[in-house]
């Protein structure tokens, strides 16, 4: 069976068709956007980040024998790593910079010309 011409035969003829062609735009400038944002999450962030581009498109066979085509194109970004910090917890429940480690350590002389110096190698 021959071919028609104006037969629709790759998905970037499909994709083209969709908003006269601003749906195969998006879907480009969002992928080269993306690539950007893994390269830039990368340097940021160190690891393997990882995207999605979800592209879904809808058909509607209408009762005159038409197809409506829609189509929506999704990107997901990596996310950036929690924000973190540490801090302790106070004997009135309060967050404090002041680790209950330091209750426990002793408190030792550094005059100086009292203690002996060693080398690293040197038994007590």
């Amino acid at each position: 069976m021959p071919k028609d011409e104006f037969d629709i035969r790759s998905v970037d003829q499909l994709f083209a068709l969709l908003d006269q062609g601003d749906f195969l735009a998006e879907i480009m400038d969002g992928n080269r956007d993306l690539q950007r944002v893994l390269l830039d999450h990368r340097a940021a962030f160190g690891g393997k980040p990882k995207g999605r581009m979800t592209i879904t498109i809808d058909y509607e066979l209408t009762k005159t024998g038409d197809v409506s085509i829609g189509g929506i194109v999704e990107f997901k970004r990596p996310k950036a790593p929690k924000a973190s910090g540490v801090a302790y917890v106070n004997d009135q429940g309060d967050l404090s910079l002041y680790s209950p480690m330091m209750k426990r350590m002793k408190v030792r002389d550094v005059t100086e010309g009292d203690r002996a110096v060693k080398s690293a190698g040197e038994a007590d």
